[in-house]
């Protein structure tokens, strides 16, 4: 009944709309032409746009306005130097700030694409893409620009800071500083600024050419130091080599060698290596599951290395932030590196009573002589190799960021040519991580400045054992307040964004990681003092050993609390964090010591860890300097997903160790066998004389 009113008002709508004109008339077209498409999707077509000749000069400018008609044409020439340009990627939002297009095409577009393909396949593709060249020299070049868009999320984290790299393929004519002006005005031109959807407002920085120049190495300082430390490395070893052969015993009559000849047969090869090579004994070596803790920090200190270079150097870093965040607490995983060293060096001094007694009676300006060789056997053990990978590394990051469309390498060259210095004089954990030359080697510095204030304080202790000892609970005590009062200043909240934010202040300061250190040495001097009353101690037996490590694995979690307390509630769980895992890292070495936590110890005392312990300070040196290196070599860009970055580590760690071995065995072995050397003929000489 109600439907046929309806009816007859849809018929009658529809008899007069056509007397009312064509509705689709009505709808705009899309007037936009081929150059306005161009203009606000690509960089490159856009610079042909705001090119004069008075800003780039009339050579510049004739070739941008031949490859503007070029791509306006569809000339396949023009086309691959446009694709080979780079655009704005999408998940800008998220951290992508890799505009970089592809430096292989603009080479194909200048020199053709050389493909080896068989005339008897049909191909869709038109033949000229492969043959077509460039009329005139093309080359890529990378803009590098800061930016502060808001619509960007901007997690800290890592050394270098956020840039946008824009790959561009334009003509040779075009140098450095026209390509800058050129680039300066698009971004201040309304084609720019129109199309600007998140606020970019770029800021030009600088524009690398991608060209290695071979000639400059040779004038470098670096370069110099290198060839002559290997020069001079290769020489000894020759010469260590023909003493040994020439010392070959023709008869049963041992020759023992002069002070230079023992000196230079520290260099043998064959020696060093099989030092290394030699199976270990970890049945006579109570401590021998140190060594197996220590290349689990190393491994660990690579791991985090592995995904905080990668930063700059991913497509997606905010995702990689939170890969990071949720593996475990950077904190504190550097601290059992630490607490093993303090633990060995005070063991390696405690168990020579002789040498404590000689000590003992020393006179002051003996006591201060004491610990500079004490210092400089330290030195003799860390310099050599540290000083000769600064230099590697600076010259490999030269000519990686010669070669490369990222910006990392050469951030880290920056600060080397500017801070070296301060790794020489082992201090450079003092100042700013953003300006810190190899950053990642932080802990040599504190290695060094540790082992003079412990040295201090196990002299002291051998002639005044009260003040010794107060003296080092001082410090740990200072550790904790500075850590405390420092959290509270900065506002503190657990994460790893506060590390980055505050890298020195909480992660690199001498003051932060004394505690560990020094409580290190402490369960030396209880274990060597107090073992036996140790052993009867209830804390010692398997039950409570085993709860005790377990609070030593939920420490190494980020937030085992959680977040989101006040200030001084997360400033007192993060002491905390650090002081429980400390101890019970430390308990659990005299519970490994003495037959407790026995599949622990197993694990630990491996014959693998007991070969590689020889590398670890190799490795240590060399891991971000592989990572980088090795990520940033293709020019290609890192889409970081946990299987993949595993796969990626297990390749990398064996890299690693096999570049380690040769680094340990010429330019370490020789001055840790240097280092004995002078030891030994130390209490030969005092023996002589008296």
């Amino acid at each position: 009944m109600y439907k046929l009113p309806w009816t007859l008002l849809l018929l009658i709508i529809a008899i007069l709309a056509p007397t009312n004109g064509n509705l689709t008339e009505k709808v705009p077209k899309n007037q936009l032409s081929l150059s306005d498409i161009l203009e606000y999707n690509t960089i490159l077509f856009p610079l042909t746009t705001v090119s004069k000749a008075e800003l780039v000069g009339e050579q510049c400018h004739a070739r941008l306005q031949e490859l503007r008609r070029g791509i306006l044409q569809r000339e396949f020439w023009a086309l691959k130097v446009l694709d080979a340009s780079g655009k704005q990627p999408p998940a800008f939002m998220l951290g992508d700030n890799m505009w970089l297009g592809s430096a292989q095409l603009c080479e194909a577009a200048q020199n053709g694409l050389n493909l080896d393909i068989s005339r008897y396949v049909a191909h869709k593709m038109n033949m000229s893409l492969l043959t077509d060249k460039t009329p005139f020299d093309v080359d890529y070049r990378v803009i590098y620009a800061a930016h502060n868009s808001s619509y960007q999320t901007d997690v800290v984290y890592g050394q270098a800071r956020q840039l946008l790299h824009i790959g561009l393929c334009v003509p040779s004519e075009c140098n450095s500083q026209q390509l800058m002006q050129l680039v300066t005005a698009y971004f201040e031109s309304e084609i720019f600024l129109s199309g600007d959807l998140h606020a970019i407002k770029p800021s030009l920085l600088k524009v690398k050419t991608m060209e290695f120049k071979g000639g400059d190495f040779h004038k470098m300082i670096a370069f110099k130091l290198v060839v002559v430390f290997v020069t001079y490395t290769l020489l000894m070893t020759l010469y260590a080599y023909y003493l040994r052969t020439r010392r070959l015993p023709s008869t049963n009559v041992q020759v023992k060698p002069s002070s230079f000849e023992a000196f230079v047969l520290c260099y043998d090869l064959q020696l060093n290596c099989s030092k290394i090579l030699a199976p270990p004994d970890s049945a006579s070596n109570t401590f021998a599951f140190l060594n197996g803790g220590r290349m689990e920090s190393a491994l660990i200190a690579t791991f985090f290395h592995t995904f905080i270079m990668l930063k700059a150097i991913v497509s997606n870093p905010t995702q990689l932030f939170t890969y990071v965040s949720s593996i475990g607490n950077m904190e504190v995983a550097m601290d059992v590196f630490l607490l093993i060293s303090g633990f060995l060096q005070t063991y390696s001094y405690l168990r020579n009573r002789s040498q404590l007694e000689t000590i003992r009676r020393l006179n002051f300006s003996r006591s201060v002589l004491e610990i500079v060789k004490l210092t400089f056997h330290r030195f003799l053990r860390l310099a050599p190799l540290y000083y000769f990978m600064i230099c590697i590394t600076y010259l490999a990051m030269k000519y990686n960021d010669s070669t490369t469309v990222f910006n990392l390498s050469g951030f880290v060259t920056e600060n080397c040519e500017r801070y070296w210095w301060r790794n020489v004089l082992f201090i450079h954990n003092l100042y700013d991580h953003k300006d810190m030359c190899l950053a990642w080697t932080w802990f040599v510095s504190l290695e060094m400045q540790y082992t003079i204030t412990l040295t201090v304080l196990l002299v002291v202790y051998a002639k005044h054992p009260k003040y010794a000892k107060i003296s080092l609970l001082l410090l740990m005590i200072a550790s904790l307040a500075y850590q405390t009062i420092v959290g509270i200043q900065v506002n503190f909240q657990i994460s790893l964004e506060t590390t980055f934010t505050h890298f020195v202040q909480f992660y690199a300061h001498p003051l932060v990681r004394i505690f560990p250190y020094l409580f290190g040495a402490l369960t030396c001097w209880l274990y060597l003092e107090y073992n036996a009353q140790l052993q009867s101690f209830k804390l010692l037996t398997n039950f409570y050993c085993h709860l005790i490590h377990l609070v030593f694995m939920i420490c190494m979690r980020p937030a085992p609390l959680g977040r989101g307390y006040t200030v001084w509630v997360e400033t007192f769980v993060f002491v905390l964090q650090r002081c429980l895992y400390t101890m019970s890292g430390c308990w659990s070495i005299i519970a490994a010591a003495n037959n407790r936590l026995a599949w622990h110890g197993r694990f630990l005392s491996a014959k693998i860890f007991q070969k590689a312990i020889h590398v670890s300070y190799a490795l240590s040196l060399l891991n971000s300097l592989v990572i980088i290196c090795l990520f940033t070599a293709g020019s290609k860009l890192v889409f970081v997903e946990p299987i993949r970055m595993f796969v990626l580590y297990i390749g990398l760690i064996i890299i690693l160790h096999i570049l380690s071995f040769p680094l340990t065995v010429l330019f370490e072995m020789p001055y840790r066998n240097i280092s004995s050397l002078l030891t030994k003929r130390g209490p030969a000489k005092r023996a002589k004389s008296s």
